[in-house]
C-alpha cells in the first residue's frame, strides 16, 4: 500500500499535512492519477487557444502541419484520406494555408503530374514557437519543485513513455489519433461550409 499525501492540482501547500489522506489501492493511484494527468482548466485552455490564435491556426490547420511533420510531404489525396475529407475540402484548406505562407504545393520530381504538399519554413516554425512556449511555461512550474520531486517526476515519466511504447508500438500517441482525425475532419466539413456559403 502506498499512502499519497500530496494535494491535488495544486489546491494546498504540498508541505502541509493531510491528516484525511488513506492508504490507496492500485485502482485507487490510477484514478488518482489519470485526474491529475488529464485536468485541464479553463486557464490552461486558454493559453493553448491563445496560442493557436498568436498564429491564427484552426485545429484543421494544425493537423495538416501535424501530418506533414510525422509523413513528410503528401499528395492531395492522401492528405484528404487522413482528415477523412473529400479531395475538394482538403483543396480548399490548402489553398487557404498556402496563401498564408504554411505549406506549399510542388510537383514530384520523379513524375511532374504528381503534386505533393509541403510544410514551408514558416509552418514548422508553428510548432517551434509552440514547444518554446510550452517549455517556457513548464520550466516555471519545475523551478517549484525540490531535486527529489523532478528526480520522481523524472523516473515517473520515463516509465509512461516505455509503456506507451510497449501499449502503442507501432504508432505511438496512437490512442489520440482517432479524436484528433475526427476533430480534425469536423471542422475541415465546417470550414467547407463557411466557404461555400461565402461564395454562393
Amino acid at each position: 500500500m502506498l499512502n499519497v499525501n500530496l494535494p491535488r492540482n495544486g489546491d494546498a501547500d504540498p508541505g502541509d499535512e493531510q491528516p484525511g489522506s488513506r492508504p490507496l489501492d492500485r485502482a485507487a493511484l490510477e484514478r488518482e492519477l489519470l485526474d491529475e494527468m488529464t485536468s485541464w482548466s479553463p486557464r490552461d485552455r486558454g493559453g493553448i487557444f491563445k496560442s493557436w490564435h498568436r498564429h491564427s491556426l484552426s485545429l484543421v490547420h494544425l493537423y495538416v502541419l501535424t501530418a506533414l511533420e510525422a509523413q513528410g510531404p503528401l499528395s492531395m489525396s492522401s492528405l484528404a484520406e487522413a482528415m477523412d475529407v473529400s479531395d475538394a475540402s482538403a483543396t480548399g484548406i490548402v489553398d487557404r494555408m498556402e496563401k498564408r505562407g504554411l505549406v506549399e504545393r510542388i510537383h514530384g520530381t520523379d513524375d511532374r503530374r504528381v503534386v505533393l504538399v509541403h510544410a514551408t519554413d514558416a509552418g514548422r516554425q508553428v510548432f517551434t514557437d509552440m514547444a518554446a512556449h510550452r517549455r517556457q511555461g513548464l520550466s516555471k512550474i519545475l523551478g517549484e519543485l525540490t531535486a527529489e520531486e523532478i528526480a520522481g517526476l523524472l523516473i515517473g515519466m520515463r516509465a509512461i513513455h516505455a509503456a506507451r511504447g510497449r501499449v502503442f508500438p507501432s504508432h505511438p500517441g496512437a490512442e489520440d489519433a482517432a479524436d484528433t482525425t475526427d476533430a480534425a475532419g469536423a471542422e475541415a466539413d465546417r470550414e467547407s461550409s463557411i466557404t461555400g456559403n461565402a461564395r454562393e
